[in-house]
């Protein structure tokens, strides 16, 4: 039996390469037109709110999940958003550019077959993770702490690869996780010489989603290897950190995590301040793991 899952182990030893996995998953799932079209126009300097606002009108499915999340806890407008013009005026595009990415990812994932992970569970730990890491940038007083989110909810797509193209290989993982009383992405980086991290980072790279995402995404067990956006990437690590302490959901990992010194530095905080972050982000994160659940 050991043996037969040497042997298993070993048969996706293709997947080595990090370049052909991700080449492998961008033959399954996309992101929509709708999010390349946003980009293009935020390139285009002549762009209006009425051009963003006819894009999105070509997915209502699509305007009724952005509306329906402009008007929660995540971001306690004190007036309603009735329309897309409204909300992308309010918000802002490349928020709004970010919130498209966010929900398509999530209905493309949602509909790929994952019968061995709780995908509630799965997305429940995402969706905290990024409105802990959003409300860590809003208590250190950084500009556009919304930007944090996305990058906190996107942190664990690349296991969502390996749940899909190695099944096997993430059951023995599993196994050995139980078995060791160690931590999954270590097992991972032992086993295939990368993470779900650096896997989730290159599909988002490959995508075009900017390096404010992908960045963050790719770093978030290693913040010190942060090159560019330092601040994003450590609020993401505190919060998945905090999110598994505290069994927010759960994407595979079991064990508490520890929390770098060096993320801590750079957003100047100490431990005892993340409970209190906690306890301010409770209701937003219930209010948007509602939200997303309805996807």
């Amino acid at each position: 039996m050991a043996t037969q899952k040497r042997i298993e182990i070993m048969d996706y030893g293709g997947f080595n390469n990090i370049d052909l996995l991700v080449a492998e998953v961008e033959k399954l799932v996309s992101l929509p037109d709708v999010y390349y079209r946003l980009e293009a126009l935020i390139e285009n300097p002549t762009a209006t709110v009425s051009d963003f606002s006819n894009v999105l009108a070509g997915d209502p499915d699509l305007c009724a999940r952005l509306l329906s999340l402009a008007n929660s806890a995540f971001y306690s407008f004190p007036a309603s958003i009735e329309t897309v013009d409204k909300a992308v005026h309010i918000i802002g595009i490349r928020q709004i550019r970010e919130l498209v990415l966010a929900t398509s990812i999530i209905r493309v994932f949602t509909r790929m077959p994952l019968g061995m992970i709780n995908m509630h569970s799965f997305w429940e730990h995402s969706v905290a993770v990024g409105v802990m890491a959003k409300s860590i940038g809003q208590y250190c007083h950084i500009s556009q702490p919304e930007r944090f989110y996305v990058a906190g909810l996107l942190h664990d797509i690349g296991r969502l690869v390996f749940y899909i193209k190695m099944p096997g290989l993430m059951h023995e993982l599993l196994l050995q996780r139980e078995a060791k009383e160690e931590f999954l992405y270590l097992l991972e980086q032992e086993n295939l010489a990368y993470s779900h991290a650096e896997v989730g980072g290159r599909l988002l790279e490959n995508w075009r989603v900017p390096a404010s995402i992908h960045e963050p995404v790719s770093c978030h067990h290693k913040p010190a290897e942060s090159l560019e956006f330092t601040q994003v990437t450590a609020a993401v690590h505190i919060a998945d950190v905090w999110v598994n302490k505290h069994q927010v959901g759960t994407s595979g990992e079991r064990f508490s995590l520890t929390i770098s010194d060096f993320a801590l530095e750079q957003l100047n905080l100490q431990h005892y301040e993340l409970d209190e972050i906690g306890v301010l982000a409770e209701e937003a994160m219930k209010d948007v793991v509602t939200q997303f659940m309805s996807q």
